[in-house]
């Protein structure tokens, strides 16, 4: 099995990681702020199975990138793999996205003719 050897850059990745996910739960807790952790698993007011198990893949496919990374393993192809299965869907739903016009005022016979 491959040795994973955790240098200074490992120790600097897990110390952010604990940061980042410190803050998001001294942000669930604080009742000022408006961000809800459970809705990202959440659809309604059901547990949804989809989004359990995407965030699973998610963190999984993240961690095995890192790992990677760490080992001194990681590709050119890992990388687009990773990309094409998460950031791709992403940025097509950003793009994809129209935002029609919203017009606030009924049109009439006589702003047809005009």
């Amino acid at each position: 099995m491959a040795e994973l050897r955790l240098d200074w850059m490992g120790a600097v990745l897990v110390v952010m990681l604990l940061l980042i996910l410190w803050s998001f739960y001294a942000a669930h807790r604080n009742p000022r702020v408006q961000i809800n952790l459970f809705d990202l698993v959440i659809e309604g007011d059901r547990l949804s199975k989809i989004a359990v198990t995407f965030m699973v893949a998610f963190m999984f496919t993240t961690w095995l990138m890192i790992y990677l990374t760490l080992s001194g393993k990681m590709t050119e192809g890992y990388l687009v793999i990773y990309g094409g299965l998460w950031v791709t869907p992403l940025v097509a739903r950003v793009l994809g996205t129209k935002h029609e016009p919203t017009i606030n005022k009924e049109l009439t016979s006589h702003d047809l003719h005009q």
